[in-house]
């Protein structure tokens, strides 16, 4: 009996040692790929966190970029991005959104925001299929690119009909809209032009409505990212045509100005950025380290804004080769979650990191 007892509480004890393993909490850093289509081009993904605690990524699928067959899928993301339900097709080729003068010829680049009544919203690109007024002549590229918005109020499982958000020839979102005083500020380029803008945009029940907009003129600078500074005002991350390197300038939404656009001590191959803020508050850059390649996505971090200090490398060097088009949101646990094309847009990756990896990052360069 006493020998009996003994293993007993061995069992118990070991059994408690499971259960407090099973509690303990997540790694560091976690990687996985979304269920994007094989051999289809995926890029253009965006991430966010839902009411009930689950991801949605969403991001465009076809043939290749600008065809006729692309699609925008999303994947529901369970315990905390350790599983992915198959992809649906929440925008299908040939849409129309209501106030369009003509239906879409393709699909592109998505961002999708939570606002506090829990609906979710999608803002994406698509590229216009006919020049108006010249019926009957069709539009291949970017140049005919305009902005959609539709809402779910079902966690993006279904998905309203979408709305022309933004008319202007050439345009197309980036990166995540960000929360501001009268409505969210949406960042988006013109293909065409060449140039950034901000909008101030009103998500309210189910209607989208630009306020108003803010060119950026200057240096040929495109995809806007927004991280805040303080007072109110925004530090913008860009994409740099020239591959002189990444630019950044200040925007103040209070007085709708821009600062004039300044060049980092940072890289650019012609690609896209996004940024977030760490524990501290200072900016940290995901952006690919060098002039002439996208092989690889990489970390970096400033205290004024402009001057960086490298980090370590977000994706895989030998198995994300051709990585581009980071999407960044702070979950609510205060990890952040992250995704990406990869593979030559072959691929969408997901990667998960806490405040803990983010300062091995750095030290590590350090």
């Amino acid at each position: 009996m006493r020998r009996a007892a003994v293993v007993f509480r061995l069992a118990l004890a070991f059994g408690s040692a499971l259960a407090l393993g099973a509690a303990a909490p997540a790694q560091d850093i976690f990687r996985c790929d979304l269920p994007a289509p094989p051999g289809r081009a995926n890029h253009g993904a965006a991430i966010a966190e839902m009411p009930s605690g689950a991801l949605l990524a969403c991001w465009f699928s076809g043939s290749h970029e600008e065809d006729r067959s692309v699609r925008i899928l999303c994947s529901r993301g369970d315990d905390d991005g350790r599983h992915w339900s198959a992809s649906w097709t929440a925008v299908a080729p040939g849409d129309r959104a209501a106030g369009a003068e003509a239906p879409d010829k393709s699909l592109g680049n998505v961002t999708l925001t939570v606002t506090p009544d829990g609906r979710v919203w999608m803002i994406h690109g698509v590229i216009q299929s006919r020049i108006w007024p010249v019926i009957g002549e069709v539009c291949r590229n970017w140049v005919c690119g305009r902005i959609d918005a539709r809402v779910s109020t079902d966690e993006g499982r279904t998905w309203s009909r979408g709305q022309r958000l933004v008319d202007m020839g050439g345009a197309l979102p980036r990166a995540e809209p960000k929360a501001a005083p009268g409505g969210y500020l949406v960042p988006f380029y013109q293909e065409a032009a060449q140039r950034s803008l901000i909008a101030l945009v009103s998500l309210a029940g189910d209607k989208a409505k630009v306020l108003d907009i803010w060119p950026l003129n200057g240096p040929k600078l495109i995809e806007p990212a927004l991280a805040r500074e303080a007072g109110g005002r925004f530090r913008v991350y860009f994409r740099d045509q020239r591959r002189r390197g990444v630019y950044t300038a200040v925007f103040d939404p209070a007085a709708g100005a821009w600062g004039a656009p300044t060049l980092t001590n940072l890289p650019n191959p012609g690609s896209a950025v996004d940024a977030f803020e760490d524990e501290r508050g200072r900016t940290v850059l995901i952006y690919n380290p060098s002039a002439t390649s996208r092989d690889v996505l990489a970390l970096a971090r400033t205290n004024d804004g402009v001057r960086f200090a490298p980090g370590c490398e977000l994706s895989l060097p030998r198995q994300d080769i051709g990585a581009a088009y980071p999407s960044v949101i702070r979950g609510r646990d205060g990890a952040w979650r992250v995704v990406y094309s990869a593979n030559y847009k072959g691929k969408i990756k997901f990667v998960r990191f806490t405040s803990e990896w983010l300062e091995k990052c750095f030290d590590e360069k350090g």
